[in-house]
């Protein structure tokens, strides 16, 4: 066929082949017929018969082919209706039990990989069926009929599924990319750039512990969330200098490293919920300056964090605040926070461009911004918790005691009490005293 085919091609005849299926195309009606008319003069020409019972000549914009619908109207790859419902009852049916035969589980992975390239995202609820019955397959020396247990950790993958399986398609129009991400990671940070604007932070305590092929996929995800958490349906390239974190986002995971599987799903369920679509591509270290270079500052000034045991202490006392407003992903005290930078888990940037009155709050700022901090509060009318040093020499000493609506609670210098991402005290602490107060900006009865 492929000499036939290339002179149909070289004719202007466009056409997609698979063995003896053949697939026309045509920018208009008349440009399909004709491709048709010819093709079929050509195959019969040279001795093919034509199964008339199969074949479809009259042009659509949709069309089934190897099992798929194309639609050149919606530019979409889409599974025909009657195998969404056959898959469908193969997931419901190895929903329900807690073991089966191997072979029966292979079966369902086959047809859901047959299923994939038509449900956009689906890749990424693959691997975890993978994994298991590969794990499954090792303890039974390779027979096929043994049973094996399925896990609870597979129905968030099954419920997937049954939720996608009757309704998505996948695009199959030319990705033209809304944005462009950089990312990078070094074993004390990460760092993210994206149209001349550029984020970094240092890695937690625990994250140090991870292989750098773990921290480059995180430092990838940290990039989208702080350029692209606002974006919906697009397609964002990425930029990375670490082909195995390449692979894991490309591939949408892998059965080999689950730590890596596990957080690329993560990524591209973060996506599904924009409906972005990413893709990476290699850049070479030296071509990934600002990156590289945000990955490696060390502004360890600006993570110090006051210990949990005394915010647990404050906490009890004046309770439990909604928002911390002087934050970074790794040293905030509330789930919501405000960062003073770009940064991948905050709802805002800068604590002064957004209300403080609608929200209990939490602020620890820096000592140079208590003086705004104090204004903003009672400007605003605002009610909250707020940590300052006792410098009863400063401006602004007198003006926190006028706001206090309770006793405050004083931490005495304490190597413990004020701590970097190290773990390491403040330079200041021998002579650094706390004192934490509820305050309220609202005027006096």
């Amino acid at each position: 066929m492929k000499p036939v085919v290339a002179y149909l091609r070289n004719l202007g005849f466009l056409s997609v082949v698979y063995l003896d299926d053949l697939l026309l195309f045509g920018n208009t009606y008349s440009d399909c017929l004709k491709n048709i008319k010819e093709s079929l003069n050509v195959l019969k020409s040279l001795g093919f018969i034509i199964n008339e019972n199969k074949s479809r000549k009259i042009p659509a914009q949709a069309r089934k082919f190897l099992g798929f619908i194309l639609n050149s109207q919606k530019m979409t790859l889409e599974l025909p209706l009657e195998k969404r419902c056959k898959v469908r009852d193969q997931i419901n049916i190895l929903k329900k039990l807690k073991k089966c035969k191997i072979r029966d589980f292979a079966q369902l992975i086959g047809s859901l990989v047959s299923c994939c390239p038509a449900i956009q995202y689906s890749w990424a609820h693959i691997k975890n069926l993978e994994r298991e019955k590969y794990l499954a397959l090792l303890k039974s020396n390779g027979n096929y009929d043994v049973n094996m247990q399925l896990s609870q950790t597979l129905q968030d993958d099954f419920s997937w599924w049954e939720s996608n399986i009757l309704h998505r398609v996948s695009s199959i129009s030319s990705r033209e990319f809304s944005l462009v991400i950089f990312s990078d990671a070094s074993l004390t940070g990460w760092g993210v750039s994206c149209n001349n604007n550029r984020a970094h932070g240092l890695w937690s305590e625990s994250e140090r512990l991870h292989h750098i092929n773990y921290l480059e996929l995180l430092s990838a995800f940290f990039g989208l969330k702080c350029f692209a958490k606002d974006l919906q349906n697009c397609n964002i390239l990425l930029r990375i200098d670490n082909t195995t974190a390449i692979s894991y986002i490309n591939r949408m995971g892998s059965i080999r490293f689950k730590k890596l599987s596990d957080l690329a799903k993560t990524i591209w369920k973060w996506c599904e919920e924009r409906e972005l679509f990413i893709f990476a591509s290699y850049i070479a270290s030296k071509n990934n300056t600002e990156a590289d270079f945000e990955s490696r500052r060390l502004d360890k000034e600006t993570e110090f964090e006051l210990s949990d045991v005394a915010f647990r202490k404050i906490t009890s006392k004046f309770g439990y605040p909604d928002i911390d407003l002087f934050a970074t992903r790794i040293n905030a005290k509330c789930k919501d926070y405000v960062s003073w930078t770009r940064d991948p888990g905050s709802i805002a940037i800068d604590a002064f461009t957004i209300n403080w009155n609608k929200s209990f709050f939490y602020a620890f700022p820096p000592f140079i911004l208590v003086t705004r901090v104090l204004q903003k509060i009672r400007s605003e009318g605002a009610e909250g918790i707020v940590v300052v040093p006792q410098w009863p020499a400063q401006p602004w000493f007198p003006l926190f005691f006028s706001m206090l609506e309770s006793e405050v609670l004083t931490f005495k210098a304490d190597s413990n009490t004020l701590l970097s991402p190290d773990r390491e005290p403040h330079p200041l602490w021998k002579s650094l005293t706390l004192v934490a107060g509820k305050l309220s900006g609202k005027p006096s009865c």
